[in-house]
């Protein structure tokens, strides 16, 4: 090796930047400040508990990595579905898991790329693969979050260009595995309809959450929240 000159003595000896990094303790940080913004989310709290499971499995997973122990769930797959009305907080979990996805090194970025039907279908045939391929590649290393995913398929099924960003978005998933999650999200009735009508989805997309709505108490407090943003509160009569 070192006659071939791929190894020098500067390079066995000089300190480097990273050589004084804790990515141990970087990472825990991470992973602390994003389950401290989960907890700050108002209500959801069967979601919270099911995102701190499966953060407290990978982290497991992980340990026994570092360990050389075989793990059960290695290679499992992490792409998720997202399920509840509008407005009941499915973007800003995604954020979550984004962030904790990445202090896991899971992720390299963990950045979160937000798409729709109008991102991934194009208006002309042969056109809609190509920009549902572009926009995959943009989120790599990080999560595609595709909202009102069952936009993709139509009412009646027929939807050509939807069923052709559809196809198009399983193989990439297949293919990008290792560097991409995805999350498809979209009301419960008609993410079960998107589920049912292409096999290949279930199978890739196993982990479900459920967003329920919030109750009035819930709708109130966060209201408070807003409002204390803008160093105002709210009136008794209100």
């Amino acid at each position: 090796v070192w006659a071939k000159e791929t190894l020098s003595f500067t390079g066995l000896t000089a300190l480097v930047e990273e050589d004084f990094i804790d990515k141990a303790k970087d990472q825990k940080e991470a992973a602390e400040a994003a389950l401290k913004k989960l907890d700050s989310v108002v209500g959801l709290r069967p979601v919270k508990e099911m995102v701190k499971s499966l953060y407290a499995q990978l982290l497991l997973e992980q340990q026994k990595r570092e360990m050389g122990i075989e793990s059960r769930g290695a290679g499992s797959t992490l792409h998720m579905v997202f399920e509840g009305n509008p407005g009941t907080g499915k973007t800003t979990v995604a954020r979550v898991v984004a962030d904790l996805l990445k202090a896991l090194g899971l992720l390299r970025t963990g950045h979160l790329v937000e798409a729709d039907r109008s991102s991934l279908v194009a208006g002309y045939s042969g056109q809609t693969a190509l920009k549902t391929k572009a926009v995959v590649e943009s989120a790599l290393g990080g999560v595609l979050f595709v909202d009102e995913a069952y936009a993709l398929v139509g009412e009646d099924g027929k939807d050509s260009f939807g069923k052709e960003a559809l196809d198009t978005l399983i193989k990439l998933v297949e293919d990008y595995r290792t560097d991409l999650v995805v999350i498809i999200a979209g009301y419960s009735a008609e993410m079960a309809k998107l589920l049912d009508s292409n096999p290949g989805l279930r199978s890739r997309f196993p982990n479900v959450m459920e967003f329920p709505d919030y109750s009035t108490e819930e709708l109130v407090e966060i209201a408070d929240q807003m409002l204390l943003q803008d160093v105002l509160m709210m009136s008794d009569a209100a």
